[in-house]
């Protein structure tokens, strides 16, 4: 199921952000350097987004948990 619109609003932010922070899409990013740079998104919201975005193979996440990065090509 395709993500809704809030979360594809939030999404384009991430990405967004992620670009600014890592322009060949290689490292992961920490989900609270995200939040920092991202304050007027709720935390729960980003973090719901980030886990539709993953489901659906947009996202990658740290076996740990606590970071990400877009999977490229999305």
């Amino acid at each position: 199921m395709p993500m809704n619109q809030e979360h594809g609003r939030v999404w384009k932010k991430i990405t967004d952000v992620y670009q600014q922070w890592d322009q060949d899409r290689s490292n992961l990013m920490a989900i609270d350097d995200l939040s920092q740079r991202l304050p007027d998104i709720d935390p729960g919201l980003i973090i719901q987004t980030l886990a539709e975005a993953e489901a659906e193979g947009k996202a990658a996440a740290s076996d740990e948990g606590g970071t990400f990065r877009p999977v490229p090509n999305y």
